[in-house]
């Protein structure tokens, strides 16, 4: 994210403007000082469309969201290296069924009622 930033800035230093084709990591002040975020919430308004989300609104990145959606993916790629050892998963398995109790149940009880 930090190059992302780098790179927006150089891009502005020598003159130049980055596509609005993908994420952006401006700043909503600095989006409008590059964008001319005057003119273009007058083009807004003229044309009734204050209530649609802004091209900032669809193209910005959320630095804390990423972050931990990043954390996110490190949880969920823990649990899938944890599970897939094998006798983990099968002890899991049967300490579940052990504490549900299920197995006590009478063979009639456990056939699916149809009324």
């Amino acid at each position: 994210m930090s190059w992302n930033r780098k790179f927006e800035q150089k891009v502005h230093e020598i003159g130049g403007q980055k596509w609005l084709y993908a994420h952006a990591y401006y700043t909503e002040e600095e989006f409008n000082e590059i964008y001319d975020g005057e003119k273009y919430n007058a083009l807004r308004e003229k044309y009734h469309a204050t209530h649609l989300p802004t091209v900032y609104d669809k193209v910005k990145v959320d630095i804390k969201k990423e972050k931990r959606g990043i954390q996110e993916s490190w949880k969920l790629w823990f649990s899938a290296i944890f599970w897939s050892i094998w006798p983990l998963a099968g002890l899991y398995g049967v300490y579940k069924a052990l504490m549900g109790g299920d197995y006590l149940l009478p063979k009639n009880s456990r056939k699916l009622k149809v009324s």
